[in-house]
């Protein structure tokens, strides 16, 4: 079960763990990578994200880019290379998020990447969902002992199954699965965000979601159908990087981070009691049992002599069948309250008067 990404803990008791993911929108610039982070930390999210590309290590030379990246014009392979960052970039990167208190992720994208992150040091990996199949790239990841997060854009259970086995076997202990709609961006109606639920009931592993969504409107409802990590690409007010249509500016990061949070404080622990904040009203929106008529001692309670009105400062009304018959023992005037003594028949059996 994963319990922690760095120093941030995981859980429906703690705040929604934030990954800002940087992508591709540095633009293939350590400077903006590093404005990213900046931007990321000022926007109060939990972690940065990285993805890790190595030449040659994950697209065919003869592929032609898809239209929404490049026009689909030119090679898939030289788009990609404008957004690699060696490990040098990787290092400064690093370094960075450390010095704002941010946990470090990662996706790589070939087995060699890698080999890269563990160099630098990173705080957990990424399967994207386009590798949810790629078994030794998870197996990789998988053997390094750090958390491994699975995206499940594109999946069937039974994949995303597979896919979790394959870690496992490969020896993830540490194990999380974000639910994602891989369209960029997803239209409205089109979230599914249900699927959050079943992650975590078929897989008992900690599930959340990868956002590719227009708005704010996913992340709060996310956290209240059981997530508990939240993606979302980040870019720099005033740019439009590659990936803008499923991008937040901090600031529009920071309006969702506040959402996410107000949801997980209204959903509360989820046991029904009286909360402190309301027990202050208690007494004066309960009733308890009064005299209708002037009552002296010796006098036998009648149905008629008793009327449950507010406030509760007197005897419950749960008491009121248990009461008619009882013998008055002292004077009670109009309206004022009965209480435990005046069930004197059943003496010991009433706890006490609210």
């Amino acid at each position: 079960m994963l319990c922690r990404i760095g120093d941030c803990r995981l859980g429906m008791d703690a705040p929604l763990f934030v990954v800002a993911e940087i992508g591709l929108n540095h633009g293939g610039s350590v400077e903006q990578a590093l404005a990213l982070v900046d931007a990321a930390a000022s926007a109060g999210v939990s972690a940065v994200k990285l993805q890790t590309l190595t030449r040659d290590g994950l697209v065919s030379a003869l592929a032609p880019p898809p239209k929404h990246l490049a026009g689909g014009r030119g090679s898939l392979v030289e788009f990609f290379r404008r957004f690699e960052l060696d490990e040098t970039a990787h290092r400064a990167v690093v370094a960075r998020a450390r010095s704002h208190g941010l946990a470090v992720l990662a996706t790589p994208f070939s087995e060699e990447a890698v080999d890269l992150l563990e160099a630098v040091g990173v705080d957990a990996y990424k399967i994207a969902s386009g590798d949810i199949t790629h078994q030794p790239l998870i197996e990789r990841a998988s053997r390094t002992g750090y958390p491994l997060v699975i995206s499940t854009g594109m999946s069937s259970l039974e994949e995303v199954g597979a896919a979790v086995a394959c870690a496992r076997a490969a020896g993830a202990e540490e194990l999380a699965l974000l639910h994602c709609v891989s369209c960029y961006p997803v239209p409205a109606g089109h979230e599914n965000l249900r699927a959050i639920q079943e992650l975590t009931r078929t897989f008992d592993v900690p599930a959340g979601l990868s956002d590719h969504g227009t708005d704010a409107l996913a992340a709060p409802l996310a956290v209240a159908l059981g997530a508990t990590i939240y993606e979302r690409h980040i870019m720099l007010d005033g740019t439009d990087p590659v990936d803008a249509a499923v991008s937040s500016t901090p600031a529009e990061l920071a309006a969702i981070i506040l959402a996410a949070e107000r949801a997980r404080a209204a959903l509360g622990d989820g046991r029904k009691r009286c909360l402190p904040i309301e027990s202050v009203n208690r007494v004066a929106s309960r009733r308890s049992l009064r005299a209708t008529r002037p009552l002296s001692p010796g006098d036998v309670v009648g149905p008629d002599d008793v009327v449950a009105l507010r406030p509760a400062d007197g005897l419950d009304c749960v008491y009121q069948t248990a009461l008619v018959g009882c013998v008055v023992t002292r004077p009670i005037s109009v309206h004022e309250p009965f209480v435990a003594e005046d069930l004197h028949e059943l003496s010991g059996k009433v706890p006490h008067a609210v």
